[in-house]
């Protein structure tokens, strides 16, 4: 099962995040307005990057996520996976980048042996879908481990490494 995601412009949550000395109506417009841009793409492929992601991993969504995932929206500091917040970008490709980074933590939230592994692999199902996306986005190229023959998780078997 492929969860709902809704998109949550949250006035009192964006300005507790606000992490700038500068007025926070003004970054309240921009996290709008940069918002709504990036609505309308992820609209197109949301479905699509839900699917590829548990492809890539190899983890069913239903294992470790509720059947809904709010996605709040917040105008400084760094996106984080729980509750998963996204920090806006004028590049909306890169916020997608990012997006899909963020959901695929909610998906493979457990079983990495260190920060290191599941940065790589989170790393490597980025990459992965937005290539499937047909988004531009940086080429992760991983010796030794090619998604399209086994998961993330496959991997993680084989290798001991959960």
């Amino acid at each position: 099962m492929i969860p709902e995601t809704k998109l949550l412009y949250n006035y009192d949550y964006a300005k507790r995040l606000h992490d700038g000395d500068g007025d926070f109506e003004e970054e309240w417009r921009r996290i709008i307005g940069l918002g709504a841009d990036f609505e309308k793409v992820y609209e197109e492929y949301h479905e699509r990057i839900l699917a590829q992601i548990e492809r890539y991993t190899g983890y069913a969504w239903e294992e470790f996520s509720d059947a809904l995932i709010p996605i709040y929206l917040a105008g400084s500091g760094k996106s984080f996976s729980h509750p998963l917040t996204l920090v806006v970008d004028e590049d909306i490709t890169a916020m997608i980048a990012d997006c899909i980074h963020q959901l695929a933590h909610r998906n493979m939230y457990f079983g990495f042996p260190n920060d290191n592994l599941r940065d790589r692999c989170l790393r490597l199902v980025t990459s992965h879908v937005m290539r499937e996306a047909d988004l531009a986005g940086e080429d992760t190229q991983d010796s030794g481990w090619d998604l399209e023959k086994k998961t993330i998780r496959e991997y993680l078997v084989k290798t001991n490494l959960t």
